[in-house]
């Protein structure tokens, strides 16, 4: 390995590999463009009721069974209900469907759990296409998380 391939290997570490840019759809087709959290120790990927409201999607959203949920710190909080969304991420704009969990907590605008991450995207959290720096003169919903985040949901309950 030269010289060259070890300060892309410092560079890619450098980097928050846990946070990208993704594009949601309003109802009417407007772009939302949101920081999502990686997570692979989450069970379940999740939404916050404001950005699905944001969204204009509110009436999209089904009944979920009442199980708790307990983050890494042991808060524990009820899913308001399930949602299925599509979303794109990267250079290329690659579209990627999924279920979320809703819930109340808006510490968290969108997370992307373990399954959505490993069966889709497992090159996410090294590939330049999906951890790149977003162009400056687009509004993003939200702030983005910081890399020593600590209160993940993770212990959701898969829905029956």
């Amino acid at each position: 390995m030269d010289h060259q391939d070890h300060a892309h290997f410092r560079e890619l570490a450098s980097r928050d590999p846990t946070v990208m840019l993704v594009t949601l759809q309003t109802k009417i087709g407007t772009p939302i463009h949101v920081w999502a959290e990686m997570d692979t120790g989450s069970c379940e990927n999740f939404i916050s009721q404001e950005l699905v409201g944001k969204l204009e999607r509110g009436d999209e959203v089904t009944s979920r069974p009442e199980h708790p949920i307990k983050t890494i710190e042991g808060k524990e909080f009820s899913p308001k209900g399930d949602l299925d969304l599509s979303f794109t991420a990267g250079i290329k704009q690659k579209t990627f469907q999924d279920n979320f969990v809703l819930v109340e907590d808006n510490d968290i605008a969108l997370l992307l759990g373990r399954d959505m991450l490993f069966k889709n995207l497992h090159a996410f959290t090294t590939d330049d296409e999906y951890t790149n720096e977003p162009p400056t003169n687009i509004e993003i919903f939200g702030t983005k998380p910081s890399a020593d985040r600590v209160d993940k949901l993770y212990m959701a309950p898969k829905k029956k």
